[in-house]
């Protein structure tokens, strides 16, 4: 599979007090799992040299389709369920599609 993605996720989480720890771990786990999912070229949880509030996870997809795909499964939604109670306030998330 060539390493050229079609769809680059970002998503931004701003963990709620005194969970950012908590989240971190979640967002960890969730990218080891995308990056082995079938299209992923890889995920990861970062932080930003601009805002160190905010948690960000990037994910590299050969397709939306693949994408869409790992959304789609059940671990995925338990996942996002669990995130979601860990947040401060909405998660911010866009694709990317390079030019």
């Amino acid at each position: 599979m060539a390493e050229h993605a079609a769809v680059i996720n970002v998503s931004r989480y701003r963990p709620a007090s005194g969970k950012r720890d908590e989240l971190l771990k979640a967002m960890t786990r969730m990218a080891e799992r995308a990056g082995s999912a079938l299209g992923c070229f890889g995920a990861q949880a970062c932080v930003s040299d601009r805002d160190h509030e905010t948690l960000i996870a990037i994910s590299r997809w050969e397709s939306q389709k693949s994408l869409d795909a790992f959304a789609g499964t059940a671990a995925s939604t338990t996942e996002l369920e669990h995130l979601e109670r860990l947040l401060g306030g909405p998660a911010e998330r866009e694709n990317l599609t390079p030019v």
